[in-house]
């Protein structure tokens, strides 16, 4: 009587208190096992599981409920969940699913779509490089910046992009191609590079752009419309770095004749197969993956996107590798936003654009839990902080230290002493002769950490959604392995038992006969003949519905009707009468 009374109060208070849901989902429902069950647990799972067609009553469906909870109360007690194999599954959902909350959504979109913006326009810059690594002492910096200044003021005043960058370029493949990196994409540049590129309008020439190989100065050459993506295959003739005349004028001449086959009739693969040096591609009858601009040599890459339509082929090619005959095999634009989105996020999440999203949820965080620096304590340290300390030879005199905190958040804090011991354990992972920057630094790598790992601890907390998906997989993974000892083990432990007891009690397992089927029903006075004689023609065929359908239902017609679904015995006396045949 007193748990039909339980029930018929949550009743009311599930539909009546729907104002208040957030009061209701943190009241507690039922204890099971000394553990209480909050009523919006219960709420969540009742409502995943209403679907059209499907209203169960909530009175039986907290029955079940009740013995789910009941099962895993009995994996728990048995010790399942302190195991080692079931902690680190849980952890690994949890962390997949911590991901999407640990991030700036908002920044993260931008980003997205900043990125997809630029994927549909190819650039074309000049480049000259003037190095120096992030490792650099401040004078050696000062000085680079100065020369890559320099080159850029003999630019503007007139002197040759590509003359200037063969003689002061400090990038080995200016040799080859005087400056010139061809046509280029998203993620195929480091991203400072990149953004100078894409920010720069045709013939502009770039301040000095810093990035850990030094300064860059760029002329943006060209902007146009990415070409999307191709599938070539192609025919090889090599020319090894160091051949002489004779080799290059053999190779050229092998090139000519396998193009002549082709022209006579030849097989585009069988030839690629028979005659090409590029031995990865010729076993596959000369195809290669599909690429984009940028992805492969330019000058391949030019001939490639040049042809005209699939199937064709192009004369003779000249590139550093080689001769190369190419073949167009399919092309396709560039993807929607929605197509592309997976793809994008992949990367951005393997460059440094996912840093930029990191460091906005930090600030975010910061202004949330009320982030402050200890300045006393933050000067003293400035002070105190000398080259040694900041290669790692030596340490803080601990008796000089200020007490208290570097800094606070929240109820956290990271006392001076801690602060003290992270910068002398890390050693010298921050290049730099200056104390204001090494501690800056210090603290902005520490603190980030911090506070990272801090909400990532208060996420069951803070977001209900987040805390009942994370009790619905410790609760299912709990369900599954106790199911595993009591009932899948032990058929697979006793399978005669099993055969045995299906004979004694098969009759409890009959259903009513019933076939999937699809029907033809022609409206015609020949009809069964017609229709047998069309199906038997068409059957064989792709798309027989859509075969069937135009012959017979011309001019709005509907004189065949298509019927496909299930039919069990006294459903349709028609089907009743036939032999059911699979196929």
């Amino acid at each position: 009587m007193k748990r039909k009374f339980l029930l018929i109060s949550f009743i009311i208070f599930l539909y009546h208190c729907q104002c208040q849901s957030q009061d209701l989902s943190d009241k507690t429902l039922i204890t099971v096992a000394g553990k209480t069950v909050s009523a919006g647990e219960f709420i969540r799972m009742y409502k995943k599981s209403l679907y059209p067609g499907n209203q169960p009553d909530i009175d039986s469906y907290l029955q079940q409920f009740i013995i789910f909870k009941l099962k895993v109360a009995d994996a728990i007690n048995k010790g399942i969940d302190t195991t080692k194999a079931f902690r680190s599954e849980l952890t690994g959902y949890r962390n997949q699913l911590a991901e999407n909350y640990l991030t700036d959504s908002q920044t993260k979109d931008k980003l997205l779509q900043k990125t997809y913006q630029r994927s549909l326009t190819e650039v074309n810059a000049w480049h000259i490089l003037v190095s120096c690594p992030l490792e650099a002492k401040p004078a050696d910096t000062l000085k680079a910046w100065e020369k890559a200044s320099d080159i850029r003021e003999r630019i503007i005043s007139g002197e040759s992009f590509e003359q200037v960058a063969r003689a002061a370029s400090d990038d080995p493949s200016v040799r080859i191609n005087g400056g010139n990196l061809g046509y280029f994409t998203v993620f195929q540049m480091i991203m400072p590079f990149e953004d100078a590129a894409y920010n720069l309008k045709k013939g502009e020439i770039s301040a000095p752009v810093r990035t850990s190989y030094g300064y860059h100065i760029l002329r943006l050459a060209d902007k146009r419309p990415s070409k999307g993506k191709i599938r070539v295959s192609h025919i090889m003739k090599a020319i090894p770095p160091g051949s002489g005349e004779k080799e290059i004028k053999q190779a050229e001449e092998d090139i000519l004749k396998i193009y002549n086959e082709l022209q006579a009739g030849g097989s585009f693969s069988e030839l690629a197969r028979k005659y090409s040096d590029h031995k990865e591609s010729a076993s596959v009858g000369g195809e290669l993956r599909w690429f984009g601009t940028g992805e492969i040599i330019s000058d391949f890459s030019d001939a490639a996107f040049s042809i005209a339509d699939t199937g064709m082929y192009s004369r003779p090619v000249r590139t550093s590798a080689g001769w190369h005959i190419i073949k167009l095999l399919e092309k396709k634009a560039p993807g929607t936003f929605e197509e592309t989105k997976s793809y994008l996020e992949s990367k951005i999440n393997q460059s440094y654009l996912n840093s930029i999203g990191k460091k906005s949820f930090i600030e975010k965080l910061k202004k949330e839990y009320n982030f402050k620096i200890n300045r006393t304590a933050y000067d003293w340290f400035v002070t105190n902080t000398d080259t040694l300390i900041i290669q790692g030879l030596a340490r803080y005199s601990r008796t000089n230290i200020p007490s208290g905190y570097i800094y606070t958040f929240a109820n956290q804090n990271y006392t001076t002493r801690e602060f003290a011991g992270y910068i002398e354990k890390r050693g010298s992972r921050i290049v730099t002769d200056d104390p204001v920057y090494f501690i800056n630094q210090s603290i902005e790598t520490r603190a980030s950490d911090h506070i990272f790992s801090y909400e990532n601890s208060m996420l069951e907390k803070k977001y209900p959604d987040f805390r009942f998906l994370i009790n619905e997989f410790h609760d299912g993974i709990l369900l599954f392995e106790v199911s595993g000892e009591t009932v899948w083990n032990r058929v697979q432990e006793d399978s005669l038992g099993l055969k045995q007891y299906y004979g004694q009690h098969k009759n409890e397992f009959l259903t009513r006969r019933g076939i999937e089927a699809k029907i033809y029903t022609l409206k015609s006075v020949k009809g069964e003949r017609t229709l047998r004689s069309a199906f038997k023609k068409y059957s064989r065929k792709q798309g027989t519905d859509e075969l069937m359908a135009g012959k017979f239902n011309k001019n709005n017609d509907t004189l065949l009707i298509i019927s496909e679904g299930k039919w069990f015995t006294g459903d349709n006396a028609e089907i009743d009468k036939i032999q059911w045949t699979i196929g």
